[in-house]
């Protein structure tokens, strides 16, 4: 990634587009600013990968190096009537989409890639789309890949610290709530599923019920069981407000 798009807030998610595994990588810093009234056409420049992984179709090691360049030559490219906003690689191919005006010269920076890459096969297409609606349906993560996320930013907090995230370990899991009955109907179904809960109430007039769900489980394999807890939080009301737990090594 270039330096260029540093002060912008990327991340990637998993997923499945026609049963064949993605990875989206996408500038998040652009869901409170978009749509951008001048940058009104979707367009995007398609990659046939040269060395994809034969039994999934994603890169390989082989091609990180001239990736990495095609990327960098392209964020370099960036101009008031160019805004790069996320690449997507799955199915032997690596797609780098943008907005930009109806105006832009689009061919010319194609034509940059081709020349730089002559040995990548490209193609390119755009549309239409001054509301923005491929990014905010069909790039920006949904409550899945927002999930993925934000568990991979602690996951990478305790591998730093050298955590091995294959080891069970008590889990510490928050959920907020501001009424009782809600509170406890979340405490049943969490408990039925080998959840421990400790329940603390807050406030005088206005009360909110804090939740501590906790169960021995390895970190490498919350991302389901995140979901499934803020999924029922938000469900019954409440709403789910992350995890925690030790740092643990093989040793």
């Amino acid at each position: 990634m270039s330096s260029d798009l540093s002060s912008d807030h990327w991340d990637f998610y998993s997923c499945e587009i026609d049963d064949k595994p993605h990875s989206t990588l996408v500038n998040l810093s652009l869901f409170n600013v978009a749509p951008i009234d001048t940058l009104a056409v979707f367009r995007c420049i398609e990659v046939k990968l040269r060395h994809p992984n034969p039994d999934h179709g994603m890169t390989t090691n082989e091609e990180f190096q001239p990736l990495s360049d095609m990327e960098d030559l392209i964020g370099k490219s960036e101009t008031k009537e160019l805004k790069y906003i996320a690449r997507q690689t799955g199915d032997c191919k690596r797609k780098f989409y943008f907005y930009s005006t109806s105006g832009f010269d689009f061919g010319s920076l194609f034509e940059k890639i081709g020349q730089a890459f002559p040995a990548y096969e490209k193609t390119t297409f755009n549309f239409e789309d001054s509301e923005w609606q491929t990014y905010f349906d069909d790039l920006y993560p949904n409550v899945i890949g927002m999930n993925e996320i934000i568990n991979r930013s602690v996951f990478d907090q305790l591998s730093e610290a050298g955590d091995d995230l294959n080891v069970p370990r008590t889990i510490d899991h928050s959920v907020i709530f501001h009424k009782k009955k809600q509170a406890k109907d979340f405490e049943k179904i969490v408990k039925a599923k080998g959840f421990e809960v400790a329940v603390e109430s807050r406030g005088i007039l206005k009360k909110t019920f804090d939740l501590l769900v906790q169960r021995i489980d390895p970190p490498s394999r919350l991302d389901p069981i995140t979901l499934e807890l803020k999924q029922l939080a938000e469900h019954l009301g409440g709403s789910y407000d992350g995890w925690g737990c030790m740092v643990a090594t093989s040793k």
